[in-house]
């Protein structure tokens, strides 16, 4: 498993790859796993292969491309020496032209669809990923939306997309003890176009008109979007009622989930929504767009707004904060919603498909 991408404090990618490994190596899964991070692996069973942390996520564009360069040569060497019958990258970064079978996670076409947002990417996106995903003999994709996504954008063929969706760590995101505290709603995510958070935050001054309440944010990007975004906070007057902070811990994260009225999740375009699963796992309210997977995570257990439409979102938290029966029922529905997705059920569709492309190769054999 090629798990460069778990970088010094893992979000994203990386927390998917943590998960999957750690699930993958409680059913059995005799992994060989390439990480410069070692130390937070917890798969007892795996054998853990250190690499440079130079190629880590951290490192800026010369560790993404010192990372690229070691895939196609380190990695490639050492698929063979260690004899893997397969290689599973869950990240769109591994062989090009591999000999034995590969496994390829792809979680969205996001630059694709801000190519403005992601210049430095076109060229690894357009060119190196098109050959990764052609040499590998399954894609894995987190949602029926993202595999129309990929299906377009690389024109690859379809039996070989497989959508698994993504889980939730259920030891940690549950209902619990919630602090007597003025309302708020929780955004939690990068601060990028798609996410849409200038709307979030003229919504949620609105809102606070008809029902006093606090912006809590745990996220940040790149600089002029988070200068632009600070600059709507101060415009509209309420910077004392929001706190921001760049990130948050696991301790914090989850209490901020247990305590919030909701979160609040209208974004443009997103590959999967993981912060609407964690959030609905703890039994909070949970308001989102129908743009591309968000209605796949979160069925009927959510309130559904116009991304587009500042009014549509204020109404949506207006009512979630003055609405009783709503409310509660969400907190219900929620926790029911996220009991169907798991890590061991997203490891069991993924060593399916590893056990049935490495059979297709040695049957060639």
């Amino acid at each position: 498993m090629n798990a460069t991408v778990v970088g010094e404090r893992p979000t994203g990618l990386g927390v998917y790859a943590l998960r999957l490994i750690t699930a993958l190596d409680r059913l059995g899964e005799p992994l060989t796993v390439f990480t410069s991070r070692p130390e937070v692996i917890d798969a007892p069973r795996a054998l853990v292969r250190r690499v440079t942390a130079t190629t880590r996520p951290e490192r800026g564009v010369g560790g993404h491309l010192r990372r690229l360069v070691w895939t196609q040569t380190g990695l490639r060497v050492a698929v063979r020496a260690h004899g893997a019958r397969a290689l599973l990258n869950p990240a769109a970064e591994g062989l090009i032209g591999s000999r034995i079978p590969q496994v390829t996670v792809v979680h969205d076409v996001l630059p694709l669809r801000y190519p403005s947002e992601y210049r430095r990417q076109q060229p690894y996106l357009r060119h190196y990923v098109p050959r990764v995903l052609r040499s590998s003999a399954a894609v894995i994709v987190s949602s029926e939306s993202t595999r129309r996504d990929v299906l377009q954008a690389y024109r690859l063929p379809a039996q070989n997309v497989h959508v698994v969706l993504c889980g939730f760590d259920d030891r940690r995101f549950s209902p619990g003890p919630t602090p007597h505290a003025e309302p708020y709603a929780l955004f939690v995510g990068n601060v990028l176009p798609h996410k849409n958070l200038p709307r979030i935050v003229e919504a949620f001054a609105r809102a606070r008109r008809r029902a006093p309440h606090r912006l809590v944010i745990r996220g940040s990007g790149h600089r002029a979007h988070v200068a632009a975004v600070r600059a709507r906070i101060d415009a509209l007057d309420v910077a004392g009622h929001v706190d921001w902070q760049p990130w948050a811990d696991d301790d914090e994260l989850l209490a901020l989930y247990r305590g919030a009225q909701m979160l609040v999740l209208p974004s443009l375009y997103e590959g999967f929504g993981l912060p609407a699963l964690e959030a609905m796992a703890c039994g909070t309210p949970v308001l989102v767009s129908k743009a591309a997977s968000l209605p796949e995570v979160v069925g009927d257990a959510a309130m559904f707004v116009d991304p587009e439409d500042v009014g549509s979102i204020a109404d949506g938290m207006a009512r979630l904060l003055t609405d009783d029966a709503l409310a509660k029922d969400l907190r219900t529905r929620g926790p029911a919603r996220a009991r169907l997705f798991s890590w061991d059920r997203t490891a069991r569709q993924v060593q399916a498909i590893l056990r049935a492309v490495t059979g297709q190769a040695e049957q060639r054999l």
